[in-house]
């Protein structure tokens, strides 16, 4: 059986490495990105099950690679992407957020690997009923 497949895009490498980790040891098959346009290369190449990714980073920012995500096809629309960030939930880029039509998004100071995975599985489970 195929491992399930998770991109994690975040500028912050200890960030990275550490959803990579805790992800690894679950038995999912990772790919990391350090910035929206590498992100979205590498979501556009290998066509993860989930993508996690933060909203501000450098070059093209998370809801720019999601916009950019949700316009290149079937594949991009449907991909589930949970977005991880330290922004106040009141502020107004969280419209924008909700906007780009994230599947989910968490507050990173709040957010464990086991939060984000319990949310895949649920995912998953949605997916399911849906087809």
């Amino acid at each position: 059986m195929e491992k399930t497949k998770i991109l994690v895009v975040d500028d912050d490498k200890g960030i990275r490495d550490y959803f990579k980790e805790a992800f690894v040891l679950k038995g999912f098959d990772i790919v990391t990105a350090s910035n929206g346009v590498l992100g979205l290369e590498s979501a556009l190449k290998e066509k993860p099950q989930f993508i996690l990714s933060d909203i501000n980073m450098p070059e093209l920012d998370g809801m720019g690679m999601l916009k950019q995500l949700r316009s290149s096809g079937d594949w991009g629309k449907k991909v589930p992407v949970i977005m991880l960030t330290n922004i106040d939930p009141n502020e107004n880029i969280m419209k924008d957020v909700v906007e780009s039509e994230p599947s989910f998004y968490f507050l990173k100071s709040e957010t464990s690997p086991t939060t984000i995975i319990e949310k895949l599985k649920e995912i998953t489970d949605l997916q399911k009923i849906e087809k």
